[in-house]
């Protein structure tokens, strides 16, 4: 008699160790023993049941089935409507509004953070438009001001080499003075070239840094005015008098 109530005993202890753990099922089946720390909007973070001080694991909500948790609540996942951001490495920035312009986005938005997203503006792009004609990518970006600033502070550099050489020219050929037409004024035509290479590059460059924040900019933007609709079923047992009745329900998320 002692034997089986400690048979009995032993079993009971078991089950409830076993109980006593969240069980994370993914879509392919597999079953990882866990302790769930954390659920948000894209991906549910774990630590393994036998390692609960060991390394924290995350996985996509896409890829789990359902979550059983040691209260004895079992959760399904369903695919969501909107999918993983592209921007999952970094936090969307708040208090932004449509219709920010750069000069108030570069303060909020490190262009190094950026990750090419579905529908942005692709920085080579802007930048090779800039390589032919200065300004001409951040005016397509919608920065007229620093665009067409770029593109007539190029426009008089060139102009002003154009002129210097000309009267260096005129100068050594027409009035035979040679020393004058190979002096000063080469020399002035040579700065001006330079600073207009110089433009160049900083055209090019601001164009992808532009394209790239105002890109991180509107993947925000996406994630603060857009909303999704999901249905998620439930399953779980609760308790009717001395017995466990198991109920079926849905719950209708709105998210926006």
């Amino acid at each position: 008699m002692k034997k089986i109530i400690f048979l009995l005993f032993f079993v009971a202890v078991s089950l409830g160790v076993a109980n006593a753990q969240d069980v994370i099922t993914t879509v392919n089946g597999e079953d990882i023993k866990a302790k769930v720390l954390e659920i948000t909007a894209y991906e549910v973070k774990y630590r393994l049941y036998n390692e609960p001080d060991g390394v924290i694991y995350t996985v996509d909500k896409s890829d789990i089935l359902m979550i059983h948790y040691e209260s004895g609540r079992t959760e399904v996942f369903t695919q969501k409507v909107m999918p993983s951001p592209q921007y999952a490495y970094r936090e969307p920035v708040e208090g932004i509004r449509p219709g920010m312009r750069y000069s108030e986005l570069k303060r909020l938005y490190n262009y190094r953070d950026y990750t090419p997203g579905t529908g942005d503006f692709h920085p080579g792009w802007t930048g090779v438009a800039s390589f032919f004609i200065p300004g001409l990518g951040e005016c397509i970006l919608g920065e007229w001001g620093r665009g067409l600033g770029k593109f007539f502070g190029n426009m008089a550099l060139m102009s002003a080499a154009s002129i210097s050489l000309y009267a260096g020219f005129y100068a050594g050929y027409y009035e035979g003075n040679y020393e004058e037409g190979v002096g000063w004024p080469i020399g002035v035509a040579a700065v001006c070239i330079a600073g207009a290479v110089g433009l160049n590059i900083w055209s090019i460059v601001d164009a992808v840094r532009i394209a790239k924040v105002k890109n991180m900019y509107e993947q925000d933007l996406r994630y603060h005015y857009s909303y999704s609709l999901n249905l998620y079923p439930s399953f779980q047992y609760v308790q009717l008098g001395n017995t466990m009745q198991p109920t079926l329900g849905f719950t209708l998320a709105l998210q926006f």
